[in-house]
């Protein structure tokens, strides 16, 4: 079943919150899910669908959301259920702009806001892990191919503890602030528990390598987001500290964002390409020699 397919109130419906509704609107922009803005009750709510073979990629959006981790903003799960095989989360509405957005909106706000991104991330890193997640016991090594081409043994064997929660998709759309407040940190898709080091490393993949397309506008983003980087870094050593060795989980970061966007090509509505990805392999394959290993994967 398509998006297009998709009948948000006869899933509200389903989750047992079709009552109150007075509108409901589509949000543009998520890869791997449907989202509608849901106005219920006077309240704003956000419904998440995921596609069927997503079943646990929502129960363990869900978990965190349930769970609620000290210092991050998360949003409420409000409802939880499946339409069709399809699973579906009712979630609160984060007042506020994406950090992007905000960043975009007032400039001068920018090393601020860089700083709380990464203060943020800080704060996710220093919170206990849900209980049903650290017994799941799913290795975040694994995800998206990451520990591929000897990566695997080299990770485990520089593990560091105590273990945190990985939200593996950390970037300036995804922490949504109001003012200079976070509001609200979403899309808990890839969510692992394990080094903070892999987190932090696919941060900077994604502000690095995420294609941006070309031409002049392509430069002023790719110079406004290795800003935001300093900021970002900044900010989270402000509250956790320095971290080191990094070098294979920037390999790691790297291999896994190449395989992820790689399954995303020839999409409907994407425009991407396999040369896209080119930059981001050389990366990669920098950072393995850096790692001691073999350049290819």
């Amino acid at each position: 079943m398509a998006a297009t397919d998709l009948d948000p109130r006869a899933i509200l419906a389903a989750l047992g919150v079709a009552e109150e509704v007075t509108a409901v609107a589509p949000v543009v922009g998520g890869w791997d899910t449907a989202i509608w803005q849901v106005e219920r009750g006077g309240r704003a709510y956000a419904l998440r669908v995921f596609r069927p073979e997503q079943a646990w990629v929502a129960r363990r959006e869900a978990i965190v959301m349930c769970a609620g981790l000290p210092g991050v903003p998360i949003p409420a799960v409000r409802a939880e259920g499946v339409w069709h095989d399809r699973p579906a989360l009712l979630i609160d509405w984060c007042p506020g702009l994406s950090l992007r957005d905000a960043v975009r909106a007032a400039p001068r706000d920018a090393p601020t806001l860089a700083r709380l991104f990464g203060a943020t991330q800080a704060r996710l890193h220093a919170a206990p892990p849900p209980a049903a997640l650290v017994a799941e016991g799913r290795s975040w090594i694994d995800w998206a191919g990451g520990g591929a081409g000897g990566l695997t043994g080299r990770l485990r064997a520089t593990a560091i503890g105590p273990a945190s929660v990985l939200h593996f998709d950390y970037h300036p759309l995804n922490l949504l602030v109001e003012g200079r407040r976070a509001t609200g940190l979403i899309d808990w898709a890839n969510v692992h528990v394990g080094d903070r080091r892999a987190d932090l490393a696919r941060t900077v993949a994604i502000l690095r390598l995420a294609p941006h397309g070309s031409g002049e506008s392509a430069v002023a983003l790719r110079l406004a987001t290795r800003l935001l980087e300093l900021g970002w870094r900044r900010g989270y050593r402000a509250v956790a500290g320095p971290l080191g060795g990094m070098a294979p989980f920037y390999a790691w970061a790297g291999t896994a964002l190449v395989n992820d966007l790689a399954q995303k090509i020839g999409r409907p509505g994407i425009r991407l390409q396999s040369a896209d990805l080119d930059p981001a392999r050389r990366w990669t394959a920098h950072w393995r020699r850096r790692a001691g290993l073999p350049e290819s994967w």
